[in-house]
């Protein structure tokens, strides 16, 4: 008879061993290598919000798991099932059943592929019709589906063969290094399918998955050492939107240079307080070039001087696969002219104002733009501290993929948060009243606290050591303004701007040194010792900053 009992808890037989974590299977290892970063089974509404469920009852012994849930709106239910029936196998599946008609974007299993040992190795995909293809992970991010009409894969992950089948819809994978996700995530059902779609009440919705794994090889060792180069340290920023923050905290600024966006919502009591900025880069949304031409005479007219500009239509700012139909009208492109002759001294550059996902889809010419920008959110798909701490893994790749298609050009780029600044996938950012830890949210609880100065200073890092020239790690108030730890985190990131730094990894823990001071951040639910003589150990998920 299995034990009651809450999460977290792990599975094992033989070599396999997987944890049980949120209703879901997290960390799914064979000799003791990572082969499977998680399984679950999202609802997602038609924003691309995921549902959120409770559990009603589960069951765990050391081999099985099994969960029954509900939405708290009672709008469906379900039953998941996970078993490992020998030392090679994992069987699972999942029921859900619908007490009212609604309408969903998804609904059924995900699979996520961890990146190390996996990306640019070869895959082979199982199509529905017994057909196979012989391809790889791609190696750079893709911008688009790296494998589709799957029925199943197989794969090596360092030494262990994974074969995957799978049940009850046609599957395809995504590349979610495009969103900071350090996985490739294989779903249903097909986004070349109508999104949302309707489902009936009473319907009931089936899937079943088995993974089977063989050991073919012995594993390299996985003994990870602490690395360290030098590199300058990026410009910080803070980033200004009128309706996100307020021109109260634009004036204040923390002394920081400020990235204001400028739309035709913008007051002008904004403007004008961005025109007394000493430093400041300018993002325009526009609706037509008539607009575009309103916008930049409203930033002359108040004497406004930027370093850099970027701009770019409103349609834009949503997200559109690699083969839909694209906005008509003017193009990001057209606004290169329009910017070169009413800023003639500032960089012009072009890029994505939302994610590096949007730039990966829709690339700017770089013989055309001075520099590249995009933005990143590290909710996207997961809210949980393991998710947002593994997207740290993913970010040297997004810069990396980011430097191939800047051919050259520096990236300066915009906000880098936690919390969600815009929605390009829906039609607003999740709301959050009870302050959870809420995939899409623009609020999230984390921002005031030490995690997210500790996620600051690790993307700092990361940032650097890829050369990135400038970046905003919050905004001037508001939902993404800078609280608590992270105002000390901020300043001395701007003291230190331009110097160069030696920078210190050893998993999850940062350093970024110089004569002028430094930082710190331990990414870990460990402590961490003291990072700079005469100061503290670091807490779990915290940083600390000092100046010489």
């Amino acid at each position: 008879m299995g034990r009651r009992m809450a999460d977290p808890a792990t599975l094992h037989h033989g070599p396999i061993t997987v944890q049980v974590q949120d209703g879901g299977l997290r960390n799914l290892t064979c000799n003791g290598i990572e082969v499977l970063r998680a399984l679950t089974y999202p609802v997602r509404n038609r924003d691309w919000g995921t549902c959120l469920t409770r559990t009603t009852g589960q069951d765990i012994t050391p081999t099985t798991y099994t969960r029954h849930f509900t939405d708290p709106d009672g709008s469906f239910s379900g039953t998941f099932r996970a078993r490992l029936t020998s030392p090679n196998d994992l069987v699972a599946d999942v029921t859900f059943t619908f007490h009212r008609a609604t309408e969903i974007n998804r609904a059924g299993f995900t699979l996520l592929h961890p990146i190390k040992g996996v990306a640019g190795q070869p895959l082979t995909i199982h199509h529905p019709d017994g057909s196979t293809t012989v391809t790889t992970f791609p190696a750079l991010i893709s911008p688009a589906q790296p494998a589709r009409s799957i029925a199943g894969l197989t794969h090596s992950v360092n030494g262990t063969t994974v074969e995957i089948a799978l049940q009850g819809d046609v599957f395809e994978m995504e590349d979610q290094r495009n969103w900071s996700d350090a996985s490739f995530k294989t779903y249903c059902r097909p986004l070349s399918l109508p999104y949302p779609y309707a489902v009936a009440k009473d319907a009931v919705i089936r899937q079943s998955l088995t993974l089977n794994l063989a050991e073919t090889s012995k594993p390299t060792s996985a003994t990870r050492r602490p690395s360290t180069a030098t590199a300058r340290l990026p410009q910080v920023l803070l980033a200004h939107e009128h309706g996100l923050t307020s021109v109260a905290g634009l004036a204040q600024g923390h002394g920081l240079p400020i990235l204001f966006r400028l739309t035709a919502e913008t007051p002008t009591t904004d403007i004008l307080a961005a025109a007394r900025v000493p430093t400041l880069a300018l993002e325009i949304i526009f609706d037509d070039l008539p607009d575009l031409s309103h916008q930049i005479a409203r930033a002359g007219a108040v004497g406004m001087i930027p370093i850099r500009v970027t701009a770019l239509p409103r349609p834009f700012l949503k997200s559109y696969q690699p083969d839909a139909i694209w906005p008509t009208g003017a193009q990001p492109a057209d606004a290169l002219p329009l910017l070169r002759a009413a800023f003639p001294k500032a960089l012009v550059g072009g890029g994505s104002l939302t994610n590096f996902t949007e730039l990966n889809r829709h690339r700017p010419n770089p013989a055309q733009v001075d520099f590249v920008t995009f933005g990143n959110t590290a909710i996207v798909h997961a809210a949980d501290d393991v998710s947002v701490r593994q997207t740290l893994e993913a970010l040297p790749e997004i810069f990396t993929s980011a430097q191939a298609i800047a051919a050259g050009k520096p990236l300066h780029l915009g906000l880098f948060s936690i919390g969600m600044r815009s929605n390009p996938y829906g039609d607003a950012t999740a709301p959050n009243p009870d302050g959870l830890r809420l995939p899409m949210a623009m609020a999230d609880p984390r921002q005031p606290t030490p995690f997210a100065a500790a996620y600051a200073v690790a993307i700092l890092a990361h940032a650097a050591r890829a050369g990135v020239k400038s970046l905003a790690l919050a905004m001037t108030d508001g939902p993404l303004g800078p609280d608590g730890p992270l105002v000390a985190i901020l300043r001395v990131a701007h003291l230190l701007g331009g110097a160069e730094v030696s920078i210190t990894e050893d998993a999850g823990r940062f350093t970024l040194s110089s004569h002028r001071g430094g930082l710190a951040a331990n990414c870990t639910p460990d402590p961490a010792p003291p990072p700079h003589p005469g100061l503290p150990a670091l807490a779990p998920d915290c940083a600390t900053a000092w100046t010489m």
